[in-house]
């Protein structure tokens, strides 16, 4: 497998898209050529398979808390994200979590917490 966190985003193996390869976390709502719009739900101690996210896109997370972990490849525990760190400093706890998002490249999110993560995650295509 090779690496994608440098790679054209284009060039992602569409087999790892999060849709084909984690089908019970992402629900498409709506999809064109511009947009796609998935619902996200990761269970209390479930974990994504590998996948990944192609198109820089805005997360809207309206159950989140701070068991949520970023898993490599190689099953190694990441520090949080820019974007999310960024989004959580901004946020005032009160509504949603809203995250703008760069292509993630292959990885794996773990819901370490008690309740479940629920987003709806807007894809912006090219």
């Amino acid at each position: 497998m090779q690496t994608e966190e440098h790679s054209d985003p284009l060039t992602w193996d569409p087999e790892f898209d999060a849709v084909a390869a984690a089908p019970k976390h992402h629900k498409v709502l709506f999809e064109n050529e511009k947009l796609r719009v998935l619902e996200v739900t990761l269970e209390p101690q479930d974990e994504e398979p590998l996948h990944h996210h192609r198109w820089p896109s805005v997360f809207v997370l309206d159950q989140i808390h701070d068991g949520v972990r970023d898993i490599s490849p190689e099953g190694v525990e990441l520090p949080p994200s820019r974007d999310v760190i960024r989004a959580i400093e901004e946020w005032d706890g009160q509504s949603s979590l809203v995250v703008h998002m760069a292509p993630q490249p292959l990885g794996r999110v773990l819901n370490k917490g008690e309740t479940n993560i629920h987003g709806i995650r807007i894809e912006i295509k090219g």
